[in-house]
């Protein structure tokens, strides 16, 4: 019975790690390590110092008041297969902001390539500059003018939109390494956004107010000309709106502001934390070499 009883104790030492060991090795190397991780962090902090401040600008918007009211005779003029759009919602702008014709039509209009490509761009022919790299792989043999896709590509990874349902807002933001020309690239996509549904509104006004003179002018019945005359009347009225409102579709809560501090590269940040990964890998490595030594040793001795 005392044997029995002695086997799983000496089964369970078996497999015990040995904290001790561990710690021995680290009282014994620590100074190579903290040497290798402190020239590691050294070295990412430097590197990081070779890449560009990015600056952010951020709007909020919302849609407008009026926007986001129904008009109970909506409903009718839809039955006469109009169409009559609707309110715009966050989801309506978020989608709109996103949207690649959107980011198109914005580059196309304003001159945004010394922005976006400060280092790539030759403002005097306005194509973009080969580098050492595109040379080797052979991907652009002769400068050229950026087009749509280059647009589209630049807005995928630098401006962004969110949205807060709870308050209601839209957060449009651009990220370059100019502080001002972020805020200008936002003020941008907030103009063309705008013009966009104002555009929009207009010409199915135009359409409706047409299409509705059209069925006045056919009808017979007293009752059905009146509601269309009063489609027609809030037809007008859309227009109007259309044509003169400033803050048509929505409304900025926050204008774009010159951002005064960098949002990236988070430099320090990146470099302790180099520094402290090179320090738990080291570690490990220095336990790997250790044990290896440690099997060798029995080997040459036999």
């Amino acid at each position: 019975m005392a044997t029995m009883e002695e086997r799983p104790q000496m089964e369970y030492r078996e497999d015990e790690i040995d904290l001790g060991k561990y710690i021995a090795i680290l009282r014994k190397e620590w100074w190579k390590i903290a040497l290798f991780s402190l020239a590691v962090g050294v070295s990412t902090l430097l590197y990081m110092f070779t890449m560009p401040n990015i600056y952010q600008a951020t709007a909020v918007i919302t849609p407008s008041v009026d926007e986001k009211k129904q008009n109970t005779a909506l409903g009718a003029l839809a039955s006469f297969g109009v169409s009559v759009g609707g309110p715009s919602s966050i989801e309506d702008l978020e989608s709109l902001f996103k949207s690649n014709d959107l980011t198109v039509r914005v580059f196309r209009k304003y001159n945004l390539w010394p922005i976006v490509f400060a280092d790539k761009y030759d403002p005097s022919t306005g194509k973009m500059k080969s580098d050492w790299i595109d040379g080797q792989f052979g991907s652009r043999k002769e400068p050229k003018a950026p087009g749509d896709w280059d647009a589209i590509r630049v807005a995928k990874d630098r401006l962004k939109v969110s949205v807060n349902k709870k308050a209601g807002t839209v957060s449009v933001s651009f990220e370059s390494v100019s502080a001002e020309g972020s805020a200008n690239i936002v003020r941008s996509y907030l103009d063309e956004a705008k013009s966009r549904l104002q555009e929009e509104a207009l010409d199915r006004a135009i359409k409706n107010n047409k299409f509705i003179a059209e069925q006045i002018g056919k009808t017979v019945d007293a009752l059905t000309r009146d509601r269309l005359y009063s489609l027609y009347s809030q037809e007008v009225e859309r227009e109007m709106m259309a044509r003169n409102r400033e803050q048509f579709g929505f409304r900025i809560i926050d204008s774009p502001r010159v951002p005064d501090r960098k949002f990236k590269p988070r430099r320090g940040q990146y470099a302790i934390l180099a520094t402290i990964l090179t320090f738990f890998v080291g570690y490990v490595v220095f336990v790997f070499l250790e044990n290896s030594r440690k099997k060798e040793k029995p080997d040459s001795a036999a």
